[in-house]
């Protein structure tokens, strides 16, 4: 099923006031710079289409994912995160689909090993997308390493359409401007191993916001203003990629 961004079109100048006060809201919450976020809520184009973004945070139920040292665990950050940009999007009009929206994973509870469980929730996750009309996939995840060294928002994304990579460029870009100035890491094509990705035909990408296995990141990570920030910083990547593909060819 080839997946195009097409449908329903949303005015963008009523949401503009909407973007704007959600911009205010998160500059008290997040000590955000207010005229430099309502800078670029200007520059914004006058029309967006609203595809349907399909929001799936990682793991969840018996899966946990990685683990911090502190005990905080991967599903708890990724739902928190999507949660909020679930708000943000549909506040600007936005269709969106959870693949969850509560600690429970998707696998058959009639299967009894870990792995059964773990294939059938992925499967069914694809299934969801693959059910979904003009879908987007954004896959909320955390990273870890062995060393505790390594931090840093990274975008992983599908290779089977160019869209992607402008997607994950669009958010990585604004996770580092908005709030990862430090971050050096590049988007990555995504490896036959995730498996999501490798059969999305839509735009699909994986945040990666942040490492578990850096205690200090870890502690930003669990942090509810700091899970805002990372939420927003991700919504104004996904709206730039809309804008740019709004934009009139030169």
């Amino acid at each position: 099923m080839h997946c195009c961004i097409r449908g329903s079109r949303v005015l963008w100048s009523a949401v503009v006031f909407l973007f704007v006060g959600l911009c205010i809201l998160f500059s008290v919450l997040t000590a955000f710079s207010y005229k430099r976020i309502a800078k670029e809520a200007g520059a914004l184009s006058a029309e967006m289409p609203a595809p349907r973004i399909v929001l799936d945070a990682g793991h969840g139920g018996e899966d946990g994912g990685a683990a911090a040292a502190s005990g905080m665990l991967e599903k708890e950050v990724n739902l928190s995160i999507t949660l909020v940009l679930q708000n943000l999007l549909e506040a600007s009009g936005f269709q969106v689909v959870m693949t969850r929206d509560a600690d429970v994973d998707l696998g058959e509870k009639s299967l009894s090993s870990v792995r059964e469980r773990k294939v059938s929730d992925l499967h069914n996750r694809r299934k969801l997308l693959e059910e979904t009309q003009n879908p987007m996939l954004i896959s909320i995840h955390q990273n870890f390493f062995t060393e505790p060294q390594y931090s840093g928002a990274q975008i992983f994304y599908s290779t089977n359409l160019p869209e992607s990579e402008t997607l994950s460029s669009a958010i990585q870009n604004r996770i580092v401007s908005l709030l990862q100035p430090e971050n050096k890491r590049e988007i990555k094509p995504a490896g036959e191993s995730i498996y999501l990705l490798r059969n999305a035909q839509c735009p699909a990408v994986i945040v990666e916001c942040g490492f578990l296995s850096n205690p200090e990141e870890a502690a930003k990570l669990s942090d509810e203003a700091y899970q805002k920030q990372m939420a927003f910083s991700i919504y104004c990547g996904i709206l730039d990629y809309f804008a740019a593909a709004e934009a009139p060819q030169m």
